[in-house]
């Protein structure tokens, strides 16, 4: 998951004339090499290449308290932007405010929750996560992982490639920080850039790749929303075709043979 620098914050608030145009020249064996990189690459640990994806309903809490109301407007519209991209069934389940304003699902005791968001100063979420995770994750390896950067994410991945369980951890400080340096940025953008990329993470999309300036999926990205590529991308994996475990040799045909039937002739 992309290490946050600088430079992308500039970058990212800069509109490019054609942008959208450039997005649809993207040919679909870019979008195959693209996909086998993201979705069937190892970017942070030793794993046989193959891949991930939910199974089950992906239902979603923001835990934490004191953020401001634009990050849970932001969780809430990329699951919906998730879940119609997709097809798999994902939503926001419960949060803080959800509770205090009563818009809780009546029956949300019962809903199995498998995917945590959490919220808070950075010095205080290692200790959170390890808690509310029940030390499935611990708070010593979340702290090396706030230092890479700002934002991360982690899954568990059952024997099948099946996703049971994800989480990601937004500090606090992300939305108050205007300056890095020398370098002025924009703490909107910048949680807006964290959320989108992390929550879609979550969903098997799991690597950056270097060089990949036509996705949000870099360390190179000048994006801070999906990119079309990026869209395809979450086609081709939630195709009802793609299973979970599949390997590389079968997963990169079926792909192209996807992207060739639903983007003729690119």
């Amino acid at each position: 998951m992309r290490r946050w620098v600088p430079y992308l914050l500039v970058l990212c608030v800069l509109l490019f004339a054609g942008g959208a145009r450039a997005q649809d020249a993207i040919s679909n064996t870019d979008l195959v090499k693209a996909f086998a990189g993201v979705a069937l690459g190892s970017e942070h640990e030793k794993r046989v290449p193959r891949i991930i994806k939910w199974a089950a309903p992906v239902n979603v809490a923001v835990i934490g308290k004191g953020y401001p109301p634009l990050f849970e407007d932001l969780v809430t519209r990329q699951v919906a932007d998730l879940a119609k991209e997709t097809g798999h069934p994902m939503r926001l389940v419960y949060s803080e405010v959800m509770r205090r304003e009563k818009r809780l699902p009546p029956d949300v005791s019962k809903i199995p929750i498998n995917v945590l968001i959490f919220y808070g100063p950075k010095a205080e979420l290692p200790a959170v996560i390890e808690k509310r995770t029940k030390g499935a994750y611990k708070a010593a390896d979340a702290e090396k992982l706030l230092r890479l950067g700002f934002c991360h994410g982690r899954l568990r991945i059952n024997k099948t490639g099946a996703l049971t369980f994800g989480y990601a951890a937004v500090p606090a400080e992300i939305t108050t920080t205007t300056q890095y340096g020398n370098v002025r940025v924009d703490p909107k953008i910048f949680l807006r850039a964290c959320v989108t990329e992390e929550i879609t993470q979550l969903m098997g999309l799991i690597n950056d790749v270097k060089g990949l300036t036509f996705s949000i999926f870099s360390d190179d990205s000048r994006h801070v929303d999906l990119t079309e590529a990026d869209r395809w991308m979450l086609r081709v994996l939630y195709d009802a075709r793609m299973k979970p475990g599949m390997k590389a040799d079968e997963a990169l045909p079926l792909a192209a043979q996807i992207l060739a039937i639903k983007r003729p002739g690119r």
